[in-house]
């Protein structure tokens, strides 16, 4: 049978792409539960870091970076802080 030069083999780069991705999650969650620990943040705002980090939220590395930075996760009236920064 005679061999196709034009027909190449592709490799795909989703090995690479998924170690890439869980590495950015492994340091997310390392991150969450630095802030966990950090009893100099408000235990308001650390549990609903708490929870967004066991329920994969979408919205952990905005809250971790929130927290991180010294800004409000939960304002005075026990409300999730979203407004933009």
């Amino acid at each position: 049978m005679a061999n196709d030069s034009s027909a190449t083999v592709r490799e795909t780069p989703h090995g690479n792409q998924t170690s890439r991705t869980n590495t950015i999650v492994n340091a997310l969650k390392q991150r969450a539960q630095a802030v966990l620990n950090d009893r100099s943040i408000d235990p308001e705002s650390r549990a609903i870091i708490r929870y967004a980090l066991e329920t994969n939220d979408p919205w952990l590395a905005e809250l971790v970076r929130r927290a991180d930075a010294g800004e409000t996760v939960v304002d005075e009236a026990g409300f999730l802080n979203i407004s933009s920064t």
